[in-house]
């Protein structure tokens, strides 16, 4: 995976939160062609399973049944499409263009699972660095470091019989389009020209991945509306997921 300066950002990951449904909603993911990674668990509490892609991956994070949760970040989230995870390639350096921009950021922190690498037992390791007071009221954002990047883009978890590819493109929805796009700008240092303001959203362009920004009045908060995904011939047909696709199938 090719190096980026620390104040270019590519889009890494989404979160969508399972808390203790994680056997349940990998379940609906599998039987709808995708390929999940095993079930992993965080040195702090949090167990995952993902779906690789290209150039990001979809995460479904929570805990095991029974098991207290030890995550106070995640702990009231409820199911659904969660948090927008940006990549870095300087986690210390992030953390400081963050804080000197005035956002309200928490010190660096250690993240870890183990995993399987070419028939071993290996630790993956990444940096991150969130917010103590999340910049966009309603969103969870976060930025992520890959320590070991070859763990996590496996060959083999990144063929889906469905055939998706990645991700296209994410919708949000906020009661201020213009106020939420500036502040993703100035989270991600984007030029004027990454943002494009259409007749009914504001699209930001990133190298991997398109946001796009509509307007809820109701509720007086921004949240993740729909996932696109793309998928390769011979079923070039979009994917979506959104509410409904984790609660009704």
């Amino acid at each position: 995976m090719s190096s980026i300066r620390p104040t270019e950002y590519l889009f890494d990951h989404l979160v969508i939160m399972v808390r203790d449904s994680l056997d349940e909603l990998s379940e609906i993911f599998l039987n709808q062609g995708f390929q999940l990674t095993p079930l992993a668990h965080h040195n702090l509490g949090s167990s995952n399973r993902l779906i690789m892609l290209k150039s990001s991956y979809i995460e479904l994070l929570g805990w095991e049944k029974g098991k207290q949760v030890q995550r106070a970040e995640i702990a009231n989230q409820p199911i659904g499409l969660d948090a927008l995870v940006f990549r870095t390639n300087d986690a210390h350096a992030c953390f400081n263009q963050l804080k000197e921009a005035g956002f309200a950021v928490n010190p660096v922190q250690n993240l870890s699972r183990e995993g399987e690498f070419m028939g071993n037992t290996v630790l993956v390791e990444f940096k991150t660095v969130r917010f103590s007071e999340q910049p966009i009221p309603g969103l969870r954002i976060y930025f992520c470091q890959h320590l070991t990047p070859d763990y996590v883009w496996q060959k083999q978890w990144l063929i889906h019989p469905n055939n998706t590819q990645d991700l296209q493109e994410i919708a949000i929805v906020s009661p201020n389009i213009k106020e939420t796009a500036a502040t993703l700008q100035s989270l991600l240092g984007l030029a004027d020209s990454q943002l494009e303001f259409l007749q009914d959203c504001v699209q930001i362009s990133l190298p991997n991945i398109n946001l796009r920004i509509h307007h809820q009045a109701s509720p007086n908060a921004a949240s993740i509306k729909q996932v696109r995904l793309n998928q390769s011939a011979p079923d070039p047909v979009d994917f979506i997921i959104d509410q409904r696709f984790l609660t009704h199938n």
